[in-house]
């Protein structure tokens, strides 16, 4: 398969996001957006498309870092990106309130990190609701389609501006934007625990994720031209975690 899917025409792809986000914030009557920023690629092409759209003045931004799992390089990008972009951003260590909440419960690492995930979206929502914004939710294609989120953590948001752009798309697109290599070459990761790499924990290189995505979604992936177990991997994995995509079961007794 061809890399076709991956030539666009981002001027013209920033100029219908950064609609979207305008037409979204004023069709609800909100003053802006809140983002949760991490560092990383997502959620710095995110700031830096609401911020075209709003104004730094109607673009907020959240940081909740868990000590010993952010590294010297996500903090040195959010704040690159806050100073450069000029918005507000909040540091919210969630460590502490997190280890009182779970004291009397059992652990577990991956029901850990996805707790971690949903106290970020519960803070972003509370200053949404405290400033009157929409939270930007920063999830691009590959990760909605891999169900590589945490159900009510990272899916929590009111819009998704990029959604429909695959993880290779978001790189072309920040370097487009101008951003920083430090942000454009940072690794994937939920940050759930040291160490964690999403390409490493899923078992491939985005670049190849997204081209067997793109096949999948064409109906076409007797054509893809990578090797069948990386094919599987990716589709079973998309079936696996069918339910995060669907709505909550309501039972219907009439």
């Amino acid at each position: 398969m061809s890399h076709n899917f991956l030539v666009k025409d981002y001027a013209k792809v920033t100029n219908k996001i950064t609609d979207f986000i305008l037409d979204q914030v004023t069709s609800r009557k909100k003053k802006g957006v809140v983002i949760g920023l991490s560092g990383g690629i997502d959620s710095s092409v995110c700031a830096v498309l609401a911020c075209r759209a709003l104004g730094n003045r109607r673009t907020f931004s959240l940081f909740m870092p868990e000590k010993g799992l952010a590294t010297r390089t996500d903090i040195n990008n959010v704040h690159y990106l806050a100073r450069s972009l000029k918005i507000p951003c909040r540091e919210i260590q969630i460590e502490g309130g997190k280890k009182i909440l779970l004291k009397s419960l059992p652990k577990q690492r991956l029901a850990g990190g996805n707790f971690s995930a949903r106290l970020r979206m519960a803070l972003l929502y509370y200053f949404a609701a405290t400033h009157n914004l929409l939270v930007l939710g920063t999830a691009d294609k590959s990760e909605l389609m891999l169900g590589y989120f945490t159900k009510f953590g990272d899916a929590g948001a009111d819009i998704f501006p990029i959604g429909e752009l695959y993880k290779s798309h978001a790189k072309l697109l920040a370097r487009q934007l101008k951003l920083p290599d430090e942000i454009i070459q940072q690794k994937s990761s939920p940050r759930f625990w040291k160490g964690q790499l999403a390409e490493k924990e899923i078992g491939l290189p985005y670049h190849e994720i997204d081209r067997i995505l793109e096949s999948y979604l064409r109906n076409d992936l007797k054509n893809c031209d990578i090797s069948k177990s990386k094919i599987k991997l990716v589709t079973d994995m998309i079936r696996k975690t069918q339910h995060k995509k669907e709505h909550v079961p309501i039972c219907n007794p009439f």
